[in-house]
């Protein structure tokens, strides 16, 4: 009888040490998770080198739905453009969130290395948006952090 129990405690104590390694639902949105205001500096990209630092491109994540978002990105310099996609499909993937525009993914939003304007290197969320365009003046290309 001893034994059993003993068997038993021990068995017990083993299943709980387990690791939960089930994918817990997320209780908010995707949208929620990505809207927000991302900003850029000459470390994570390079063709601003010749930008004033007030003046850098930023982009905006604003939530229409759930799963939805509309991008909206602002360039300063030279002159003041600003471009919105509506209707931005957001999934997630193994390691990031994917933006996806009718059947074509424009970027990406995930954990990686992150340089701050001070150059300093953290982790953070960087997103990438690559817009592809038969006119050059349409391409967009962005990378940022919140």
């Amino acid at each position: 009888m001893n034994k059993r129990l003993l068997f038993c405690a021990l068995l017990g104590s083993l299943t709980a040490c387990q690791q939960d390694n089930d994918v817990q639902p997320n209780s908010s949105s995707l949208a929620a998770e990505v809207a927000g205001k991302y900003q850029t500096n000459f470390f994570l990209d390079p063709s601003c080198v010749a930008v004033p630092a007030d003046k850098m491109p930023f982009a905006e994540l604003r939530t229409e739905s759930d799963s939805t978002v509309t991008l909206v990105y602002t360039r300063l310099y030279p002159n003041k453009d600003i471009r919105q996609i509506p209707n931005v499909v957001l999934s997630r993937q193994t390691e990031a969130i994917q933006l996806r525009v009718a059947d074509s993914s424009i970027g990406t939003l995930q954990a990686d290395r992150i340089f701050t304007d001070s150059g300093m290197e953290k982790q953070g969320k960087l997103l990438r948006i690559s817009v592809q365009s038969n006119n050059p003046q349409n391409t967009l290309y962005f990378s940022g952090y919140k």
